[in-house]
């Protein structure tokens, strides 16, 4: 996958949760993905994915704010704001085998604020 493919792929992603098509979503992974948040959840099949995507009763968003992606290695990372239930600002690794996410790891707060507030690091302890 190129960079432009892999920044496409991103967007077909943010659309289809948008537009609550899952089935669609979960054609982007692979069958025995690892998908995860390392201190809330992990899912180990497209299966599992998709039923997780399904849990979702709220209108849905995601914007993309940077993206790297590692031609050679196939293996790319992204910051991002979702919005669903709540809003998430984070990061995600992305390693693809073939065309497909075969491991989607996430990093993320919930947050009220919007993403140039919760980046500007202007919250103190």
């Amino acid at each position: 996958m190129t960079r432009p493919e892999f920044e496409a792929m991103l967007q077909s992603l943010a659309r289809g949760w948008a537009e609550k098509d899952y089935e669609k979503v979960a054609s982007f992974y692979a069958e025995d993905v690892r998908y995860l948040d390392p201190t809330r959840y992990s899912f180990a099949s497209r299966a599992e994915l998709l039923e997780f995507f399904r849990g979702e009763d709220s209108e849905e968003s995601t914007v993309w704010h940077n993206v790297v992606f590692d031609e050679e290695r196939q293996l790319g990372a992204a910051e991002y704001t979702y919005q669903g239930t709540h809003r998430y600002h984070g990061t995600v690794w992305i390693q693809l085998r073939g065309n497909l996410i075969a491991l989607w790891r996430e990093y993320q707060h919930v947050s009220h604020l919007e993403w140039e507030e919760f980046w500007a690091g202007t919250v103190r302890n």
